[in-house]
This record gives C-alpha cells, sequence and structure tokens, in this order.
C-alpha cells in the first residue's frame, strides 16, 4: 500500500472559542493550485474582495495596456504567469488573515495527511489538554497562560 506524504495544516477556530457546534478551518500549508489556476475567482469564492480588485488591476492595467502599445505577447505572458505564482504561494496566507481579521484565532499546526485527518489528531490533541481545549478568548479578560509560571501580587 502506497503511502502519501504528510502536509502541515493550521487549525482556526472561530470566536467565540467555546460557541457550541463551532467547526474549525483546516487550512493547508503552501501552494495552492486553484489559487494559481483561478487567480481572480479563487479571490472572489473566497471573499477576498480587496485582494480580488488588486488582482484585477494588476492584471488588468499591463494587459490593456500592452495590448495598446503592441507590446510583446509573449512578455505579457510572462508577467501575468509571475502574478499567477505570487496568488498561488501567498493564497493560504490570505485566507489565514482573513479569518484572522474575522476573530477567529490559530490554535495549531498539524502534520497529516488529508484535511480529514489533521481534523482528527487536532480534536485528539485537544481531548489530551487539561482544561478547556483551546484556552481563553484574547481580550476577554483572562490573563494568558504564562512559561513563567503565575504571576505575583
Amino acid at each position: 500500500m502506497k503511502r502519501a506524504g504528510l502536509r502541515l495544516y493550521s487549525i482556526h477556530l472561530p470566536a467565540p472559542y467555546s460557541a457550541p457546534g463551532a467547526e474549525p478551518a483546516v487550512l493547508r500549508e503552501g501552494f495552492s493550485l486553484p489559487a494559481f489556476l483561478l487567480t481572480l475567482p479563487w479571490a472572489l469564492a473566497n471573499r477576498l474582495w480587496l485582494r480580488a480588485g488588486v488582482l484585477a488591476a494588476v492584471l488588468g492595467v499591463p494587459l490593456a495596456v500592452g495590448t495598446m502599445a503592441g507590446l510583446n505577447v509573449a512578455g505579457l505572458a510572462v508577467f501575468t504567469l509571475a502574478i499567477m505564482a505570487w496568488t498561488g504561494m501567498e493564497a493560504n496566507d490570505w485566507l489565514r488573515a482573513g479569518l484572522a481579521k474575522r476573530g477567529w484565532r490559530e490554535v495549531g499546526v498539524i502534520a497529516a495527511e488529508n484535511e480529514d485527518a489533521a481534523l482528527r489528531r487536532y480534536g485528539d490533541l485537544a481531548s489530551l489538554m487539561p482544561g478547556p481545549a483551546p484556552g481563553p478568548a484574547p481580550g476577554d479578560g483572562t490573563p494568558a497562560p504564562s512559561l513563567e509560571g503565575p504571576a505575583s501580587a
């Protein structure tokens, strides 16, 4: 039996972190092929409106100016592929930033074969942790745990 390689996945929990039925988001680390192949539709489908607008401008303006100026088609194709590759490399980071902006919190990075295995592994690890699984929400008045031990008065 051929075993697939392990990939890294980041696990994100929505705010409030103790909400019943809250489903974690699992994002793969690394290059995103869908974002590379479908740059602008991918950004729109993932509700990255500002990034989609910037991508449309970055891809559209040089293409329009280049076409009107009679520039080399091969040069425009290389430029377009470079923007697409950049999008593929940054896509998952943009998704993480979008989740953080909406109040989600990254709670861990898991090595697993696929998203389902990463989520199962996170659940197994969270059940082994003492106390509430994800910990206190930032800004809820509870002090964050310290590596130096309890704070002295």
